[in-house]
């Protein structure tokens, strides 16, 4: 190479320019799609980790809630279930017309809901409804606070959360309970 150089022969260096876009172009095409992937799951990762703390968020409200919801006085708790003549439809549809006014007062859309089989038992039955609601995770936590805040005992059975490119989209199942003696 010394003698090339001395010699001022241009080739080597044309051989070695080539090499170089050779292996620089060989980077772009192995280096870029890796980092396009890593930029994509950064993005997962971010939403995911969103997921994580509403849902760590819920789960403590849950249990201050479930902690201080001791019943010292039967008859509230008693007043808080409906009564047994008290037809399933029409508890549905006072739940349903509940839920979709929270919804509406903390800025959620409501998607759809169900209305799916009561879950008898001897002394109380469920009373279910599935509601589909979406927007943003603050107005969903208020929207369960507001649940909370029902004068009738209900219970946030299910939930399911999906986040999209526009918003987020949660799937919840509250119980109503019926007396049933």
């Amino acid at each position: 190479m010394k003698e090339l150089i001395a010699k001022g022969s241009n080739n080597w260096v044309k051989t070695t320019g080539v090499y170089i876009i050779i292996i620089l172009a060989l980077l772009r095409f192995l280096i870029y799609p890796l980092y396009a992937s890593l930029k994509d799951r950064r993005a997962i990762y971010a939403d995911q980790q969103e997921t994580y703390l509403l849902k760590s968020r819920l789960l403590q409200q849950a249990r201050q809630t479930r902690d201080a919801g001791d019943v010292k006085d039967p008859d509230k708790m008693i007043d808080s279930l409906y009564p047994h003549d008290a037809r399933v439809s029409d508890i549905q549809t006072e739940l349903l017309a509940s839920l979709a006014k929270c919804a509406e007062k903390n800025s959620l859309n409501v998607l759809g809901f169900e209305m799916p089989e009561v879950v008898n038992s001897e002394k109380i039955s469920e009373v279910p409804v599935v509601i589909r609601l979406s927007g943003n995770a603050e107005s969903f936590v208020n929207f369960l606070k507001s649940v909370q805040g029902n004068k009738k005992m209900l219970q946030i059975k299910t939930m399911d959360i999906s986040i999209s490119s526009e918003s987020m989209t949660f799937l919840v199942t509250v119980n109503a309970f019926r007396m049933e003696v």
